[in-house]
Order: structure tokens, then sequence, then C-alpha cells
């Protein structure tokens, strides 16, 4: 197999130009248009002086300007770095200069963002989405070896904003563990690429595991409206879709007349755990039970994944793909047996290695070829995982560690309570107490006091929040995810 994906993909152009390689709205598109673009792109970048070991931001939605940019920036023996164009004016142009980007590819659709982010320095480049990059004027900061095929922005407990490097090797290896553990996927599926793009997930599994494997891909700039894009997949007939539970409960919980599908023969869901109103739903019109998965940037975005409709264990989020090596260890860092509860490790050739020119925030991480998750997790003998909770998500309450997806459990078992979050909140020597942020159903007439005391009612005293505050919403990122960070502030 080639060890750059700019190969693969080119390797696809080459052997059957003709055949369909995106639909993107409404039409498709063949790989030879696809290849003419990129190689527009390409040419581009070069007069604009883009050389290997530079890296190019690339500040839109899901587009075939993105997939012809990834493209280009590889050829030249760059790296790209999708970035989130609701990301805030401040942290955006942090970040931009924390990876030392060559410019800015900017959609015309956002035309504003195109002007902030010129005016903080740094060099944009405006197309439409079905076009190439036309030239712009680059700074040339310090290369890096050639190996990184893109960077991803992510964040730690307290929101600090990392850059996660993924190499060619890393996404080619996961890619190539995915096919061989899902044997139903092959050269005749047509995988919906709606997540975004500027998530590992959306990014690897969405636009260019289609690209290249040899697979036609629905590519979506977003999955709202949901008619809209429930209509994509109807017309073009897609057969795999990779999503996240934000994504399923739009496209399915606003629209009540849905006729069923009949194609779809595998649905993906990562990012946590799908509410049982929507997975029921999915059933319903895809005709098809969702397949739980986990996954981390650092590794590429999947580490597990159900394999099939058969292999379905519930309560759990998969099997350890083949690509990787997992670890369960206690405080102590010994190691486990199965089904014990620990902190989890793995290694293996998908896996970063480290963050983007931080070596301070990759010693507590990395190690012996190891890396931290951070996660609480159990392990059965199958390889089956279990996420009990994130490790930096840990409470310690009177010297006793309190996890809170227990507690939001708890609460959002009760008929009037929609969502949960729960934090720690400093407390003295006596370390932390829970707090708990709700949102409430319709109708509901629920006090504070009485979400404290539903809690009690349920959890042992030490577990139970000692506050509660009701909100209109939680803070959530674009893939659903609570960012309990902010909860701190409200």
């Amino acid at each position: 197999m080639n060890n750059r994906l700019d190969a693969m993909i080119w390797q696809g152009f080459a052997t059957s130009p003709t055949e369909p390689c995106f639909w993107w709205r409404g039409e498709w598109w063949s790989r030879g248009t696809l290849h003419e673009m990129a190689e527009e792109c390409e040419e581009n970048l070069a007069k604009s002086g883009f050389s290997p070991g530079q890296r190019l931001a690339l500040v839109m939605p899901n587009s075939p300007l993105l997939l012809a940019s990834c493209i280009a920036a590889w050829r030249l023996g760059g790296a790209v770095v999708p970035v989130n164009p609701q990301l805030k004016y401040p942290p955006l142009f942090e970040y931009l200069k924390s990876v030392d980007v060559f410019g800015a590819v900017v959609s015309k659709e956002i035309e504003c963002v195109s002007d902030m982010i010129r005016e903080s320095g740094t060099p944009v480049s405006s197309a439409d989405l079905g076009d190439a990059i036309p030239p712009m004027d680059g700074l040339h900061g310090a290369p890096d070896t050639g190996d990184i095929a893109a960077l991803f922005h992510t964040s730690g407990a307290g929101g600090q904003v990392k850059a996660v490097p993924i190499t060619h090797d890393n996404i080619i290896t996961l890619l190539s563990s995915i096919l061989e553990a899902i044997p139903g996927m092959d050269e005749d599926d047509v995988i919906l690429n709606a997540i975004p793009n500027y998530h590992s997930l959306g990014f690897v599994v969405g636009g260019i595991m289609p690209l290249a494997a040899g697979m036609r891909q629905v590519l979506l700039s977003s999955f709202t409206p949901p008619k809209n894009a429930l209509s994509a997949i109807r017309s073009a007939e897609v057969t795999i879709i990779p999503a996240v539970p934000i994504m399923l409960s739009i496209l399915l919980g606003g629209e009540r007349n849905i006729t069923p599908m009949s194609r779809i023969k595998l649905v993906f869901c990562g990012g946590g755990a799908l509410m049982p109103g929507i997975a029921r739903r999915a059933r319903e019109i895809f005709g098809v039970e969702p397949l739980a998965g986990y996954g981390l940037t650092e590794a590429s975005s999947v580490l597990a994944v159900t394999q099939s409709q058969s292999a379905i264990k519930p309560g759990t989020s998969g099997k350890i793909l083949p690509c990787f090596d997992a670890k369960v260890v206690d405080a102590e860092g010994n190691n486990l047996p199965f089904d014990a509860e620990g902190r989890l490790w793995i290694r293996g050739g998908a896996i970063t290695s480290g963050y983007y020119r931080s070596p301070a925030t990759t010693s507590e991480r990395f190690r012996d070829g190891w890396f931290d998750t951070q996660d609480i997790v159990k392990i059965d003998e199958d390889g089956y995982i279990m996420i009990v909770s994130p490790a930096v998500d840990v409470i310690t309450v009177e010297g006793m560690p309190v996890y809170p997806a227990e507690i939001e459990a708890v609460l959002k078992g009760h008929p009037q309570i929609a969502e949960a979050a729960v934090i720690g909140i400093p407390r003295g020597a006596k370390g932390e107490y829970a707090k708990a942020y709700v949102v409430l159903k319709n109708g509901s007439a629920l006090r504070p006091r009485d979400i404290v005391m539903y809690a009690r009612s349920m959890l042992p005293n030490y577990k139970a929040p000692r506050a509660a505050k009701i909100l209109q919403e939680l803070p959530a990122d674009s893939l659903g995810r609570i960012l309990k960070h902010e909860l701190r502030n409200i």
C-alpha cells in the first residue's frame, strides 16, 4: 500500500477517471473532475510559494474545495489545518498563529471571516466551495518534516487549546484497520460525509476514507436543514452513515413523515450515547441498529467500533480496532484484568506522536510509546470497551472518586429532565462537591431543590449533587459534546 494519501487518491484518479467520486448539491462529480480541480489548486499553491513542510488552514464547511485543497497541499509536501468557520475570533486567530500557517483558504460564503483573519495578519485566499484555490501571498513558517497530513484543534478539560498532528501513516494505518474490522464495507458503498470535516472523525472517515478506498461519498456542507439532508441520502442512495448523536437527533427528531430507507446497511455513531428515542427512530427509518463507536483525535479519530449488527454488545462502544494495543491500569500504573475499571492507555500506528510543538504537554500524556487517554473504561475478554467516565471528569468528594456520568445518567432518568451535566465545585479541604446543570422538558415545574432531592433518593449521599441549576440549554460544541469548562462561568 502507498504510504501517502495523495498517492493513493491520485492512483484512483488515473485508473478510473470517469467513475463517480462524490455527490455535491444534487449532482455526481467524477474522479476526473476532482482530479482537474486538485491540479489547479496545486498549481496555484505552487505559484504562491507553498512548499514542503508548510501548513495550509482550511476555514470552510465540507466541500469539493476542501477535498481538492487537501490533495493539492499533500502533493506539494505540506499539511492541512481544517478549522471550524464558527470558531470565535480571538481563539481562531490564536490557533492559526500557534500552528504557524502559510495562509488560510476561506469560503466566499463567509467573507466577514476572511476580513477578520486578514486583519489579524494571516494571509487569506477566498474561493467558492465548488472552485479551486486562487493564488495567495503566503507566510513561510518553520517547515515540518512533510509526513504530517493534517492538524486538528482540540481542547483539554480546562479549555486548553492544543493542535494534534496526524500523519499520512497514521491515517492509512487506521483506514486499513477499519476496512479489516468491518468486512461489510466495499467499493460499491456510498458514504455520507456530513460530520464537519474540521473534526477528525468527519475528515478521516467521511472525507478521506472514500477517496482513498475508491468508494463514493455524498458531500454535505451541513446536515441541516434535515429535510435536505434526508433527501440527499435518499437521492444519492447512501449505504453507510457515519454519525454523532447530535447529527442523528437533528436528522430524525424534527421530521415526522420520513419514508423508511431500504439501502442503508450500516449506521455508525460515535461521540457519545444515543438517546433511546433517537436510536429507535434510526431503526425505524434506516432499518438498522446504530453501531456504537469510540474515538479520540489523538488516535486519528476511531479507536473502537461495533463491527456488525450481530456483534452488538449493549452498553459497550464496540471492539478495539486491530491496529491498537490497549491496557487498563490502576492509579499506580499496574495492569488490571478484564472487566476491571481503570485508566485506558493505548499505542499503535494510528496514534499521533505528540502535541504540535508542545513538548511539555506531550510529556504529560505520552510515555514509552503509550498514550494516556485519561478515560476510565472497562474492557472485557472479547475486546469490547465500556466507557465509564473520562478521568479528567472525576470529582473527588471527601476523598472518594465520583464519576459525573453516573450522576448524569440518574438525572436523565427523571421523566421531566431532558439533559444533564455535572461538574465538581471546589470545597476547601473536603475536595469538591457535585453540582448539576439540567435542561427540563417542556411543561416541567421542577425546581433546583427537587432535582437535588431526587438525586439523593437514587444515589449514595456523597455522590448526590449538593446544588442544581436549571438552564435553557447546555453549552456544546458542533458535535453535541458538552463543554463543561463553560459551565463554571454560568
